[in-house]
């Protein structure tokens, strides 16, 4: 099977065409949290790339980024903190060092004891990997253009004063410029996001965040949406299946008499179609 199609059915996009910007808008928080379940969900789908990767030789072009946002203490996940720990000791075992940064953001959480004694365990078998922010929902956005920082984009921030008799005002514009280094890496990031119910009141922040971030990203790097409230959902994943469903089923010939002599031009155009998508496809490498 084709790697462009292998991407798009785990539900791997290139950032400068994902959908996520339109798909996490029309998401509606709801439920409970599911997040230990979600976290490994996302762990798996690095897994099965980075080993299609070695396969393609290509696993020392690329760097995982996991970026996994809640607001509150998992109540659903089928998945133990114990059978959780153990699990992220697998990937410390399984990615070569210093190819994951794993990223935890709690949101209003810094007086839920259960989250900062989880979070404490999971910092402790992750390594050097994982890092932890518990923030307000209105720094949202300041600790994804941090993150933005730490995997290699910085933020300048040039200031402008306007002034006269009545008011003073400061104006701040924002550029993205990649950090100069002697290696260039290509970005999988993978946004792991809580939908539940309490998350309404700030989602469109996240949303807005997530957009920001795809901005910066290159041609070449790779992004991914999971979702997770009751249950767990990748975006991205589902949609590539939906349109996969649809092509098959739109592509499908009439039964009629003519089906012989009219198939044969049928299965060329397929042919035609399928080669195009899988050329502008694989061009992200």
């Amino acid at each position: 099977m084709e790697l462009a199609i292998v991407l798009g059915l785990l539900g791997f996009e290139p950032a400068g065409k994902s959908r996520l910007n339109q798909l996490l808008p029309r998401v509606t928080c709801e439920g409970c949290t599911a997040f230990r379940d979600a976290v490994i969900k996302g762990n798996q789908l690095m897994l099965q790339l980075f080993a299609l990767f070695c396969e393609k030789g290509m696993h020392e072009k690329f760097k995982f980024v996991h970026v996994i946002l809640t607001d509150g203490e998992d109540n659903k996940s089928q998945t133990s903190l114990s059978e959780f720990l153990e699990y992220q000791k697998l990937i410390q075992q399984k990615l070569p060092p210093n190819i994951l940064q794993t990223f935890y953001i709690g949101v209003n959480v810094e007086n839920n004891n259960t989250v900062k004694q989880e979070m404490s365990a999971i910092l402790k078998c992750s390594g050097k990997s994982a890092s932890y922010y518990p923030i307000s929902s209105n720094q949202i956005n300041d600790i994804f253009q941090k993150i933005q920082m730490q995997i290699g984009i910085r933020v300048q921030e040039q200031g402008v004063i306007i002034e006269n008799n009545q008011a003073r005002f400061a104006l701040r514009q924002q550029t993205y410029q990649p950090v100069v280094s002697m290696q260039v890496n290509n970005y999988i990031v993978l946004f792991t996001l809580d939908v539940s119910g309490s998350m309404s009141d700030h989602w469109y922040k996240v949303c807005s965040a997530v957009r920001s971030f795809l901005d910066t990203l290159g041609s070449n790097d790779l992004v991914l949406g999971i979702t997770f409230n009751d249950t767990v959902q990748v975006l991205t994943a589902t949609q590539q299946q939906q349109a996969a469903k649809k092509t098959q089923q739109t592509s499908t010939p009439q039964r009629t008499q003519q089906r012989t002599q009219s198939s044969q031009p049928q299965r060329q155009i397929k042919g035609v179609e399928r080669t195009e998508n899988e050329s502008s496809c694989c061009q992200i490498f």
